[in-house]
């Protein structure tokens, strides 16, 4: 560990020490050795400029003296009055009120003039100093005319005396019974603002005791009325000064105001034409009046400041990222509006070759005839759809493809994308349900592979399986919602170009029942590889006990059911229950083979009146 350095003195540079009774050219350096004139020196100040530039302004003359006063603003001429005692002594003099008075002329000239109860530095620091004159604090925006005075609350200080506090309810009553009720308003108060919390009248406690003492000091009656009339109208020429001065103060504030907006809008205008010159051109056209709006609050950008070479290498990194934004929306916004152009002339193509084609030349193969938005998920028609900018699809390069008679081959191509879809749900779903599928390529075989129509406004019809789905008309029946606007949402352009005439896969809304997993699993199969043909062949049917938990005024026999029906029975009986009511654990229970080969000799009609031996009838047994 290196050794501790050692504290500098005021003799190892030199200096002198100073000493109170002595010059400082007769002063000896103290000795290093001793440790009782070792004294640490402070750190010296970080000031910006050159020190002591103006440490001999005070010894010219005072007429060249006189000249550059003049010449500062009234806030400048405070803050030199604050800097020596030189300096205080020279202007807090009452013979430089004529100083003071042709500074505030000079440089403000609209301002009001001096009110009779103020000093010209007092009338300097009330308008352009912000500090609380209570408590010190740097912003008080709370000025109380009538007393020329900040204060940043009424109680950060006893200069202010609250209505029916204090001695003011005493005064009043003493002037009442002394003169009566006159209706002269004898003091200065300070009504509180619609909006305030503060709902009490504000006095300046030095004038109540000043008020006081002139009052008691006054022998007769008529001296008195006198005073008051004085006072009054002391008061009246107060509150006219008050208005001049708040309003040449409101007047002041929005000039500073607008001249804080014209500095926002130089600097905004020139970060535009620095973006212009760095190629964000189309950004900048492309974002409209929100996303310059959403420029100009960065707070990099909204600075009342001019933008300089220095400063706008500072924000370039910060202005070029939330460019970027706009730039990938742009791109997209183009992108979207190409594919829809295109899907628009596919869909033209598709209406020009039916109308004018013949019977073997519409798009019809296995009784599936495809749609114009159909095409779009067809290979062939998709590359094109979805090629690069560059390249150039018309018209004539759909009804080209069209005219090949390759229908069988498009609608092939077609079911295998929409099975693919499906297959995804299926297994999305399954693993949500914690099912591990043995073979993804087949899932749609599985006995629990059906599907419920969620369309929206849909039929909501269940029991949906491969292939027969295709045949269902909700897939087809699509409102046209607001597709995205900066987004490439494949799907949404063709539903919306299209005008809803294609066959889409609502994923968010089909999906898998939960009922026919409830159902394979009572049958003790496992859903991830049992299929639909091997549970149609299962000769054991189930008995449901949920029944037998309720007490039921007479006993019924309780239905018993194959697969198909089961699965009917837990979707329309449980799973409308709320999610409370339903039972933890399953209630379904396999009835034996002995007694389900004998229902096969059993003349019973299910509920629905299904014949007997009907896949998916409810047989009853009294169990």
């Amino acid at each position: 560990m290196p050794p501790r350095k050692k504290a500098r003195t005021g003799a190892a540079k030199g200096r002198t020490a100073f000493t109170g009774g002595s010059n400082a050219s007769d002063s000896q350096a103290p000795s290093p050795s001793s440790p009782s004139t070792a004294v640490q020196s402070k750190p010296r100040r970080t000031v910006r400029g050159r020190r002591g530039g103006l440490k001999d302004l005070p010894n010219m003359p005072l007429d060249i003296l006189m000249e550059i006063v003049v010449l500062l603003h009234p806030r400048d001429l405070l803050n030199l009055a604050r800097t020596s005692k030189d300096w205080r002594a020279f202007l807090m003099n009452r013979k430089q009120e004529p100083l003071w008075k042709a500074a505030r002329i000079q440089q403000e000239p609209t301002m009001p003039d001096l009110p009779p109860f103020l000093s010209e530095p007092a009338y300097a620091n009330l308008m352009f100093f912000k500090h609380c004159h209570g408590c010190l604090k740097p912003s008080a925006n709370n000025i109380y005319w009538e007393f020329g005075i900040r204060l940043c609350n009424p109680y950060c200080s006893d200069l202010l005396l609250l209505r029916y506090r204090g001695e003011n309810p005493c005064l009043h009553h003493t002037v009442i019974a002394e003169v009566g009720n006159t209706g002269y308003n004898y003091l200065a108060c300070v009504h509180p603002p619609p909006r305030s919390r503060y709902r009490q009248r504000a006095y300046l406690h030095s004038e109540l005791i000043d008020f006081r003492q002139r009052w008691e000091s006054l022998p007769t009656k008529e001296e008195k009325v006198q005073f008051l009339q004085d006072c009054h109208e002391a008061v009246r020429k107060r509150t006219e000064i008050c208005e001049l001065l708040s309003e040449w103060d409101s007047e002041r504030k929005a000039d500073r105001f607008d001249e804080l907006e014209a500095l926002k809008q130089e600097r905004f205008l020139a970060v535009q034409r620095r973006l212009v010159d760095e190629g964000w051109k189309k950004e900048l056209d492309f974002m409209g009046q929100a996303g310059l709006q959403r420029l100009s609050s960065l707070k990099c950008v909204r600075k009342s400041a001019k933008l300089t070479d220095k400063v706008w290498s500072n924000m370039h990194e910060e202005v070029i990222e939330f460019m970027q934004e706009y730039r990938t929306k742009r791109i997209g916004y183009e992108r979207r509006a190409l594919v829809e152009q295109r899907i628009k002339l596919l869909c033209d193509a598709y209406e020009e070759q039916v109308t004018t084609g013949t019977q073997e030349q519409r798009l019809r193969h296995d009784g599936i005839e495809l749609g114009p938005g159909d095409l779009a998920y067809v290979p062939v028609f998709a590359e094109l759809l979805q090629a690069g900018n560059d390249m150039k699809v018309t018209k004539r390069s759909f009804l080209s493809l069209m005219a090949q008679k390759r229908w069988p081959v498009y609608v092939s191509q077609w079911k295998a994308h929409i099975q693919s879809c499906f297959k995804k749900i299926a297994v999305a779903r399954l693993a949500r349900m914690n099912v591990q599928v043995a073979n993804p390529d087949n899932v749609l075989q599985l006995a629990v592979a059906e599907f419920r129509c969620g369309v929206q406004n849909g039929c909501a019809k269940q029991g949906l399986r491969w292939p027969d789905i295709l045949k269902h008309p909700c897939f087809r029946s699509h409102y046209l919602n607001e597709r995205p606007v900066f987004d490439l949402d494949f799907d949404a352009s063709v539903k919306f170009v299209s005008e809803g005439d294609v066959f889409l896969v609502e994923r968010d809304y089909t999906s898998i029942q939960s009922a026919a997993l409830k159902i394979v699993v009572a049958y003790g199969q496992d859903p991830g590889k049992v299929t639909y043909e091997e549970m149609q062949a299962c000769p054991a049917r189930l008995v449901c006990d949920r029944d037998s938990l309720w007490p039921l005024p007479c006993q019924r026999p309780r239905p018993l059911l194959d697969w198909r029906a089961a699965i009917d029975h837990e979707q329309d009986m449980h799973m409308s229950e709320p999610r409370y009511a339903r039972p933890k654990k399953s209630l379904w229970k396999m009835v034996a083979r002995e007694s389900a080969e004998q229902l096969k000799t059993c003349d019973v009609v299910d509920a629905a009146g299904g014949e007997q031996g009907e896949p998916g009838s409810a047989r009853t047994l009294d169990v």
